[in-house]
């Protein structure tokens, strides 16, 4: 298991709130997990370590609506804006 910095990761996301960074990154896990079909790669690996890996890479990022601090953590969707 690789392991993230949160702080490095807000930057890559444009984002210096941890709380809702990790409110995004456990939101993206749980959508991953309740898709129908959906099998990891690697026996070892765990759906929040995908979704770490997606925001690292950058494949899956914060919407602007999301980055404010109008919505709430809770608020963010479980279907994170995945660019392709």
């Amino acid at each position: 298991m690789k392991f993230y910095d949160l702080d490095s990761l807000g930057e890559k996301q444009g984002l210096d709130n941890k709380y809702l960074l990790t409110a995004a990154v456990a939101a993206r896990a749980r959508s991953l997990s309740e898709q129908k079909g959906r099998t990891l790669e690697e026996d070892n690996e765990k759906f929040i370590s995908t979704a770490l890996q997606e925001f690292d890479l950058g494949i899956v990022r914060l919407s602007s609506d999301e980055r404010t601090g109008e919505a709430a953590p809770a608020a963010v969707s479980s279907d994170a804006h995945v660019e392709e």
